[in-house]
């Protein structure tokens, strides 16, 4: 079984234990969306995606549209979403730039574009 993963969104929020979005692909045959990667008490794990129904006591249950059969299934789609996770966190980090205050003030945007360049 060959499974793909890619990171739909990263979350970056404090409030929420939601990490990110992800979809999987499985012998590029079937593809799945609704994935998410949460931050447990002590590590991250993979949620499936699932939907939420009311309960016979009225309370909120929610029950998986796509789960593994086996715990090698679970295994192998879990690594994988997290093994994304992580590249897609490093290419988060390593892409970021931040531009002090002193370096946007040094800039004057009211400059005519190069020529060959729209600011359409």
């Amino acid at each position: 079984m060959k499974i793909k993963s890619k990171i739909d969104r990263l979350i970056d929020n404090p409030e929420t234990s939601v990490k990110a979005a992800a979809s999987v692909t499985i012998d590029g045959v079937f593809a799945v969306h609704g994935l998410r990667v949460i931050q447990g008490k002590d590590k991250l794990f993979v949620r499936m995606p699932s939907v939420s129904y009311n309960g016979k006591e009225g309370n909120t249950q929610y029950s998986d549209i796509f789960h593994s059969i086996t715990k090698a299934g679970h295994e192998a789609v879990q690594q994988s979403v997290l093994n994304a996770y992580d590249a897609a966190v490093q290419q988060s980090q390593s892409s970021e730039v931040e531009v002090t205050a002193d370096e946007a003030d040094d800039e004057d945007m009211d400059e005519e574009p190069e020529a060959g360049f729209s600011m359409q």
